[in-house]
């Protein structure tokens, strides 16, 4: 059980071969919770980078503004990225002349020893466990579509001409597509990590376990993995952003503690564990409909 969520951290990100950087990403810690946030501002749409920070700002806004424990880990997702796609619009419409700002997100919330995340687009979340990817989100894109259809192989993902197209995102026109939502249980030694596409489209998967769960610390990890990942697409390389926690296992002292307020806790572990409940109720019913 990870009662005090005791973690190191680590984050880069690097502008690349492009003219500005429209990543975007943020870790917060309010309340026994941990919120990471990253956003990559799509640039085939003016204002990127403000889409992409408009996020950042919600994820701020609504955690500082919520009860803790979260009640609703899902729902809390959900109303962000929500909120954050009607406020992207909103700028939009607020420019001369209008414009329609877009970004992808990803947004993970660790609470007690679960992982939540919601995401949309092609910026990933990465769970790893023993140097091994136990965990990661599917890309809403026009390639990944392809390959789920068998129309494709993984090695052509990479090099396909509508790799960067992606079928969802914050902002642009109408509402918001269902969000979708993730969760996992988590336990010390584990590393989440955020990123957008400059980086794993240019790193693969066992140099991220090697580098992210060996023995240098996190926050050198993290940086030397952005700058294989610039070095690895020079001379057009993308934006390169990614955001990583280990957790970490609870001192003694810190463990004596915890028990002494081992009532207190397993009653927020109640009220979490009925509104998974009242989810997955909810969920059912939608389903039958």
């Amino acid at each position: 059980m990870i009662s005090n969520l005791r973690y190191s951290s680590g984050q880069a990100s690097l502008v690349g071969d492009r003219h500005n950087n429209q990543d975007r990403c943020i870790l917060l810690q309010s309340g026994g919770v941990i919120l990471l946030g990253l956003a990559d501002g799509m640039g085939g749409h003016p204002r990127g980078e403000a889409a992409a920070q408009i996020l950042m700002d919600s994820c701020n806004r609504l955690l500082q503004g919520s009860a803790k424990p979260i009640r609703d880990p899902r729902g809390f997702l959900t109303r962000t990225l929500r909120e954050a796609h009607e406020e992207i619009q909103v700028f939009g419409l607020a420019q001369k002349p209008v414009i329609d700002p877009r970004t992808t997100a990803v947004v993970a919330l660790v609470q007690g020893n679960t992982a939540y995340w919601a995401h949309a687009g092609d910026s990933r979340l990465y769970l790893l466990r023993d140097g091994e990817v136990l965990v990661r989100t599917t890309d809403h894109s026009y390639v990944e579509r392809l390959r789920q259809q068998g129309m494709i192989s993984d090695q052509q993902t990479q090099s396909h001409p509508h790799r960067n197209y992606v079928t969802r995102c914050l902002g642009g026109t109408g509402p918001l597509q269902e969000v979708e939502i993730g969760s996992h249980r988590v336990q010390p030694g584990d590393t989440l990590m955020l990123c957008s596409d400059g980086l794993w489209s240019a790193v693969d998967q066992g140099l991220m376990g090697d580098v992210l769960c060996g023995a240098m610390p996190l926050a050198e990890a993290v940086q030397a993995l952005a700058e294989e990942a610039t070095q690895a697409s020079y001379p057009e390389s993308d934006n390169t952003t990614l955001l990583a926690i280990r957790l970490e296992q609870e001192t003694a002292q810190e463990s004596t503690q915890s028990t002494a307020r081992e009532a207190p806790e397993q009653h927020g572990e109640l009220d979490q564990a009925i509104a998974d409940l009242q989810n997955a109720i909810d969920s059912y019913q939608k389903e039958k409909e």
